[in-house]
Formats: C-alpha cells, sequence, structure tokens
C-alpha cells in the first residue's frame, strides 16, 4: 500500500457519511438506493460516496442489470491498520527459513509450546504472531517453513479488538 493510498483510506474513512454508510454495510448488503434513503441522502451523493470507498478496496459493487449491490470486502480498521504496515527487502539463499529472513529486519524472541517454536515477541512488541506467504496462512512453525522461490511473507500480531459492547441490566426480583 503507497503512501497516497494510506492517506485515502483516512481521507475517506473521515467523512461520518461513509463510516455510518460502513455500519450499515457490516450488518447487510445494500442497493445503493436503499443507502441513500437509510442515510438521508440523495442517491447521487450515496454513489458518490461508494466510489470513494470502492477506490480505497474497502467495499465492493456486483451488478445485477442496472441494480448495484454494495457489500464490504474487508474490515475497515484493518484497512486503515494497514496504512502503517512496515516493508521490507531481504535476500536469502534457497531453503532459508521465515525465521532466518524475519531475523534480517526484526529482532525475534522465541518461545517454545509443546513440539513446536513460535514467534512471542518481535521488536519489543509482545504478542501472538502468525503468519502468511504470498497471502497463505502456513500450518508449519517458522524454523519448519523452507522458502524456494521469490516470496511475500506478511506478519500479523493478533490484537483482541472489541466488537462489541453489551450493558446488562438486571430486573428486580417481585
Amino acid at each position: 500500500m503507497s503512501q497516497k493510498d494510506n492517506i485515502n483510506v483516512f481521507k475517506a474513512l473521515a467523512n461520518t457519511k461513509r463510516r455510518m454508510m460502513l455500519d450499515l454495510l457490516l450488518s447487510e448488503n445494500y442497493h445503493i438506493t436503499g443507502l441513500a434513503k437509510k442515510l438521508g441522502i440523495s442517491v447521487p451523493v450515496a454513489t458518490r460516496h461508494v466510489k470513494i470507498l470502492e477506490a480505497c478496496g474497502i467495499v465492493k459493487r456486483k451488478k445485477y442489470g442496472r441494480t448495484h449491490i454494495i457489500s464490504i470486502c474487508v474490515d475497515p480498521p484493518q484497512k486503515a491498520a494497514e496504512a502503517f504496515l512496515q516493508t521490507y527487502t531481504v535476500d536469502v539463499t534457497k531453503g532459508a527459513s521465515v525465521l532466518d529472513v524475519l531475523q534480517k529486519v526484526s529482532s525475534v524472541k522465541m518461545k517454545r509450546i509443546g513440539e513446536g517454536e513460535f514467534a512471542a515477541s518481535i521488536d519489543g512488541k509482545e504478542g501472538l504472531y502468525i503468519y502468511e506467504v504470498d497471502g497463505v496462512m502456513s500450518d508449519k512453525t517458522i524454523t519448519e517453513m523452507r522458502l524456494d522461490k521469490n516470496t511475500v511473507i506478511r506478519w500479523k500480531r493478533l490484537i483482541p479488538a472489541s466488537e462489541r459492547e453489551i450493558t446488562v441490566k438486571i430486573k428486580p426480583t417481585p
């Protein structure tokens, strides 16, 4: 994601109507007319907002004849977080492990759990880490996974994120 793309994502998410639109789309897909009606805006204005969100890759549109159905294609907070993604290019020999690659760009602390060894801290940030190789999550540990071709490895730190808050009120007993 380029710096320009990052700015566009933040600009898209800065608009209140677009955030309200995303909130609606999190629960179900909508026709543009339905979004406009729910938000109290005109169809052309809703269309303009959808185009901005599409350009950022946050929503997608499916056409059924003249009908356009809008849905979310990525979680907006996830898309915004990717704006801070650090990217590196490293050279390794064929057969290098994912750990070898990671150690070229980061300080890694490993932790043994059962028979496997896992990254427990990267650059001092503790947490549970998973990785993908060319967009596919591996079932091998970072020491077992060997690389035999040019590859993109993406590290993800799993962070607990609140998605719902429920206020519970206890009814008095009669």
